[in-house]
């Protein structure tokens, strides 16, 4: 299954080229003087002064095409503005769409005159946009692109950008598999040969061994799904560390809503209810490809929340791995349900941090919309810091509050706690609070929210409506956590 996921080429050239090899040739220029030197550059200059654009400073971008025999396409882009990479990207990526680059066999990727951070974003665009991804027409549209990068580069420029690409293009394409190419049990033999690849240890917590050691939440979801497990890889730095991380993704593989049954039009696109166990997949494959010095273990919850007979059902009281009670409310919460215990057995390995994805709630996205996400802590004092990686990594996220007042909506006469509401607003936040109680006090917690995991359109350097939101988040997270002063109080 994996295996039909291959990017485009990147080729590096330091010599002169022949602009009729090229369906495209996209240009990072600042001024005149830059795109003079480029083939038939008085007659783009001619035609952006047409469009009154040459001056200005804050132009979306330019899409020409060459007098030349092949009809080449130019794209012409200005260095990255740092203060807004994600409107850069936007802009990048309408350029490209009215380009029609998906199509294109040989691109030329000038960045002669670009800064280190707009060569880096503008690799990340081109591969993002020319990512393939499932398709299953008799005539697929599929195009692995070669692309030359023109300019004083090779490859070990980009390991990163390459890295955190295979991480976000692999979290896009397990969410775009149909339901019948992503069961359960495919999902689980896909991971375990991934991890022989990548030397990555693995195991699976079945849900025999589940049920015997008492996580009874997720046992819960489990019964009606004929597979379900908890998997665990492990990746080890080849020289010591002392700090670990830890990602938990809900992969639930298809979501009916169990017999608290989802509406026909809420139902449809419920293959994608994997999506955080694919990001968190995602995020530690980017990581070990960049061989981080910090040990780290994903655990993926893999599930379907079918309607069966021997589905769960409301009202209902559960034991958690913790042992903590839980009163079933909402079968179509079941997400919640299954990440509770896979979050005690994260917490188990004591890692200094836990960032769990999640297509959690639709509270998120009424929210803030599906161009951001919403992020939760037990920590405040890092809240600025989750904006601003936010906006570094052009993977927008917004902080909830997480008193504790907010348990007082999850109070149950039958057990430890409810878990959730029938009805009533934030479930967002009592999503997040009811998650906090499986986690470990003393270690540092993060929770996402995907609300940005579908964005009509795309979402800044991505051009599909599936985002695979979290991966490049996540890595600029993790490149400024160790930093921080743990020694802060918890929500």
């Amino acid at each position: 299954m994996l295996e039909a996921l291959s990017s485009s080429r990147l080729n590096f050239l330091h010599a002169s080229y022949d602009d009729n090899d090229y369906d495209t040739i996209i240009v990072i220029a600042d001024n005149t003087m830059q795109i003079e030197k480029l083939p038939y550059g008085n007659i783009i200059i001619k035609r952006m002064r047409e469009k009154q654009i040459i001056d200005n400073n804050n132009h979306r971008g330019f899409v020409t095409v060459l007098p030349n025999e092949k009809g080449t396409t130019v794209v012409i882009k200005k260095n990255v503005n740092s203060k807004d990479l994600y409107k850069w990207f936007s802009d990048v990526s309408k350029c490209f769409k009215t380009a029609d680059i998906t199509a294109n066999k040989r691109i030329a990727l000038m960045l002669n005159h670009a800064s280190d951070q707009s060569a880096d974003a503008m690799v990340r665009t081109v591969l993002a946009h020319t990512q393939n991804m499932p398709n299953y027409k008799r005539k697929p549209d599929k195009c692995i692109a070669e692309i030359d990068i023109i300019g004083d580069y090779a490859e070990s420029d980009f390991l990163e950008v390459l890295a955190k690409h295979k991480g976000n293009a692999l979290a896009r394409y397990l969410t775009t598999l149909p339901t019948n190419y992503l069961t359960p049990l495919k999902y689980i033999q896909s991971i375990e040969k991934m991890a022989k690849t990548e030397g990555w240890r693995y195991r699976l917590y079945d849900k025999k061994m589940l049920e015997e050691m008492g996580a009874g939440a997720f046992s819960a979801v489990a019964r009606a799904s004929d597979v379900a497990g908890v998997i665990k890889l492990t990746y080890q730095p080849q020289e010591g560390f002392d700090k670990t991380v830890s990602f938990v993704g809900k992969g639930v593989c298809f979501d009916t809503g169990g017999v608290s049954l989802k509406q026909p039009q809420y139902m449809e696109g419920m293959n994608d209810d994997m999506m955080g166990s694919a990001v968190a997949l995602g995020t530690f494959l980017a990581l070990s490809m960049q061989q981080v010095p910090y040990q780290m273990h994903c655990y993926l919850a893999v599930v379907q929340n079918n309607v069966d007979k021997n589905a769960f059902l409301p009202n209902e009281v559960v034991t958690a791995l913790n042992g903590k009670t839980i009163e079933v409310i909402d079968t179509d919460a079941e997400g919640r349900m299954i990440l509770a215990d896979t979050l005690v057995l994260a917490s188990q390995d004591k890692p200094h941090l836990i960032i769990d994805y999640a297509t959690l709630t639709g509270a998120a996205v009424r929210a803030i919309g599906t161009q951001y996400s919403a992020v939760f802590s037990n920590h405040y004092d890092w809240q600025d810091q989750l904006v601003q990686c936010g906006i570094a990594s052009a993977e927008k996220v917004w902080p909830f509050p997480m008193d504790n007042l907010f348990l007082q909506d999850l109070e149950s006469d039958l057990a430890d706690l409810k878990q959730c509401q029938v009805t009533g607003n934030a479930d967002h936040i009592l999503a997040a609070k009811f998650l906090q109680q499986f986690v470990a006090k003393d270690i540092r917690w993060l929770h996402m929210d995907l609300a940005s995991c579908k964005n009509k359109g795309g979402l800044g350097a991505i051009p599909t409506e599936i985002t695979g939101v979290g991966v490049w988040y996540s890595c600029q997270l993790l490149d400024q956590y160790f930093s921080l002063d743990e020694h802060t109080d918890t929500v």
